[in-house]
Order: structure tokens, then C-alpha cells, then sequence
């Protein structure tokens, strides 16, 4: 059966099942009580008594409570069927939203405006997912267009070289050359697939407790806990000091730590070129680097992998552009409680 089938059975069980015990109390009680009646003559006698009600009476009673019921049954399934079809129209909505996803169309959503109630509540909860199934699937599909671009390139280099050194009039020393430039794309090649398996890695982190200040010495008195994967997070650092250092001024990497309510911030700002708010998000894209997208040195995946990484630990990389050119990252992860052992010693110490 339908909900809408349901709901309506669920209107007449309740209206038949209710009525039907009225009825069945009201005709115990006709049945069971007698008729109270008192008799007076004209010199002033009086005869009081009781009679019970006669079967004719009770048998008319029954009737028409019987048929009485019947119509209100009948009535009561109307009603429960308009009733449920009006509440459960916005379900059929968001149905056919969901249909509309399905086939492909990630644009649609349930465009509910009705009360903040619980099928508003449905209502908002999927489109958030929709907005973030569509956002994921739009970066999947940059990601795989750049990646398809990224790999692609070092092969068609590797086919020509090859092609060459295989020429019929390719000399000795030409073929020695074909063949370190093949060493060098494939080497290259190799550290881009390592780094798209670190990227594939950032998704499932091992999470334990441990101090930050391991990861970035000297920037910090004391042991500061958070909640992450050592390997995961270092690496996070290292990506974030790096980059710093490659694409910035010599000298002007700084690297902080800061403590927040909840959080722990790695701060790492460098000096350099004047960059827009926009530019710096497009930087977290895979094989985004500097203004150009897959050109220039590295792999494009430092920074994607830092942003992978934050995403896994419930964390968040934020990017600014510096007053004065260069950029802010600040890679903020979620504090742990600072282990007993290494709490600092309160009251009078023995001398």
C-alpha cells in the first residue's frame, strides 16, 4: 500500500474503532440500566420502580448508531484520503527532485518554501547534500579533465623522443640523449602518480592525539595537542612551508602557531607577489600552480593536498592574499585535551 493508502486506512481504523466502542458502551449501559419511572394517583399514591429497556428500543438504538458509523467510517476515509495527499504533496516534490538528480540534471533542487517543520527539514537537508554532491562532482570532473591533461603530456614527450631515437640515421649520442630525457618525464611522471596516491591517502586519516609542536619545531613553548594523522599533518606542513618558500621572497617564510578556542592553527606567510582572494582559492584545485593552471614547476597538488588533508581531520585550509603582496595559509585543526603527564605543576613543589 501507498503512505497516502496507509495514512487514509489509519483515519478509518480510527474513526470505525472508536465509534464502535461508543456504541458498544452505550448499548451495555441501555441494556444493563433500567429505566427509572414513579406513578402517582389523584388521592396522592405513588409507585416508584424501574423497568428495563425493551429489545425493540435497543435493536432501533443499534441500528441507527450502526448506520451512523458506517457514514462516518465513509466520510472519515475521504477525508484521511484529501488529507494526506495535501501532506504529502512536498514529498512528491522532493521525489521528483531526487528523480531529476538521478538522470543527471545536478542543478535541480526541491525549491520547498512551505513551514520550517519536518518535511522543511528534509527539504533543506537535501539540497545542502545536493550543493555538495554537485560541488564534489564538478571538482571531480576538473580534476580528472587536469590529471587526463597532466599524464597525457608526458607520454605524447615520451612517444616523440622515443620516435626519434629509433630514427634509422639516429646516432649513438642522440640515442643516449632520448633516452635520459625518457628517464627524466618518466621520473616525473612517477612523483606525479605518488602524489595523486598521498591525495587518494588524505581521505582516511589514522587518528590519534598528538603534539604539533613535533611538527613545527621551535614555534612554540609548549606541547600543544590535537586530534590527526601524524603523517597526514606533517606532510600538511611541509607542502604549506615549501610552497612558501619556493613562491615567495628568500627569507620571508614565517611560520606560526596559534591556539583558539577548539583549534589549533598552523600559520605559515611568506612575501611575494600581490595575489586576489579568488587566485588564492583556485590554488587548492589539483594541478593549479601560481596564475597558470598545469604549468610551471611542481605538480599542482601541494596545495589540493593540504586542503584534502584539512577536509579529513574536520579542519579547514584558509588562504589571504598579504598587505603588501604574499600570501597567509592557515591550516586549523581540531585541539585534543593535553595529556595528564604533560599538564604543568600546580600548588607548592617539595624543595
Amino acid at each position: 500500500m501507498s503512505l497516502r493508502a496507509r495514512i487514509t486506512l489509519l483515519f478509518v481504523l480510527t474513526v470505525a474503532g472508536v465509534g464502535g466502542i461508543l456504541i458498544a458502551v452505550m448499548y451495555a449501559y441501555l441494556k444493563l440500566t433500567p429505566v427509572p419511572f414513579e406513578a402517582v394517583f389523584p388521592d396522592e399514591a405513588a409507585i416508584s420502580g424501574a423497568v428495563p429497556v425493551t429489545d425493540d428500543i435497543l435493536r432501533v438504538v443499534l441500528t441507527v448508531s450502526l448506520t451512523t458509523l458506517a457514514v462516518l467510517t465513509v466520510l472519515a476515509g475521504a477525508i484521511g484520503w484529501f488529507v494526506a495527499g495535501w501532506v504529502l504533496t512536498p514529498l512528491s516534490g522532493i521525489a521528483q527532485s531526487a528523480r531529476d538528480v538521478t538522470a543527471g540534471d545536478l542543478s535541480q533542487r526541491t525549491g520547498y518554501t512551505g513551514a520550517a517543520d519536518e518535511v522543511g527539514d528534509l527539504a533543506n537537508a537535501l539540497d545542502t547534500m545536493l550543493d555538495s554532491l554537485a560541488a564534489s562532482i564538478a571538482s571531480q570532473q576538473r580534476f580528472s579533465a587536469n590529471a587526463s591533461h597532466e599524464l597525457k603530456t608526458p607520454i605524447a614527450t615520451i612517444q616523440t623522443v622515443a620516435d626519434v631515437a629509433l630514427a634509422p640515421n639516429a646516432t649513438s649520442a642522440e640515442m643516449s640523449e632520448a633516452l635520459s630525457q625518457i628517464r627524466t618525464v618518466n621520473s616525473r611522471s612517477a612523483e606525479t602518480v605518488a602524489a595523486l596516491l598521498d591525495l587518494a591517502r588524505a581521505q582516511t586519516p589514522a587518528m590519534s592525539s598528538f603534539d604539533i609542536t613535533s611538527v613545527c619545531p621551535g614555534v612554540h613553548p609548549t606541547p600543544v595537542m590535537v586530534t590527526g594523522d601524524p603523517v597526514l599533518i606533517r606532510q600538511a606542513v611541509d607542502n604549506l612551508v615549501r610552497n612558501a618558500e619556493i613562491h615567495g621572497a628568500d627569507g620571508s617564510t614565517q611560520v606560526k602557531l596559534l591556539e583558539g578556542d577548539g583549534a589549533v592553527t598552523v600559520e605559515v606567510s611568506n612575501d611575494g607577489p600581490i595575489m586576489s582572494a579568488e587566485q588564492l582559492n583556485e590554488l587548492k584545485e589539483p594541478f593549479a600552480r601560481g596564475a597558470a593552471r598545469v604549468t610551471g614547476p611542481g605538480h599542482g597538488l601541494g596545495l589540493a593536498l593540504v586542503d584534502a588533508i584539512a577536509s579529513s581531520h574536520h579542519g579547514q585550509l584558509h588562504l589571504e592574499p598579504k598587505p603588501g603582496g604574499g600570501v597567509i595559509a592557515r591550516l586549523s585543526l581540531p585541539r585534543s585535551p593535553l595529556p595528564q603527564a604533560s599538564l604543568p605543576p600546580t600548588g607548592p613543589q617539595p624543595r
